[in-house]
């Protein structure tokens, strides 16, 4: 299963997207292998620009399998962000959380360089789409 950042749906949600990311995504979601956890779906709900938007974000974000943010998911994003304040990485707190409701057993998928931080000191599963959104 993948787990997409948010940096990559804003990315696929605007008109001038790369093809590549656009391709990726929609290739993952016709598959049916993406999930979600309520991380990302706060940090996408709350940029919709109106009402409609907003709702019709919700209905489809909604509808992906969500990862739960238990103990286990939460300790260990703890644990993490612990670590790497100690080596001088202070990365956020939601980026941590999301990696680990990722971890171990799904590839998180991003265009945010602090999973890669992460998945270098913990074995994150990941994939960077390094792409620039077209101007």
């Amino acid at each position: 299963m993948f787990l997409i950042d948010t940096s990559v749906w804003i990315d696929y949600f605007r008109p001038k997207t790369t093809p590549k990311l656009k391709e990726r995504v929609r290739d993952l979601l016709e598959s049916g292998s993406v999930i979600t956890c309520g991380i990302v779906l706060v940090e996408l709900l709350r940029g919709a620009k109106t009402l409609e938007e907003l709702k019709i974000l919700d209905d489809a974000l909604f509808a992906l399998p969500q990862i739960p943010l238990d103990k286990p998911v939460l300790r260990r994003a703890a644990q993490w962000g612990y670590g790497l304040d100690r080596k001088g990485h202070v990365l956020p707190t939601t980026d941590l959380i999301i990696a680990s409701a990722a971890f171990p057993f799904n590839r998180l998928i991003h265009r945010d360089k602090d999973f890669i931080t992460i998945a270098d000191n913990f074995g994150l599963k990941h994939e960077y789409i390094a792409e620039k959104a077209l101007s």
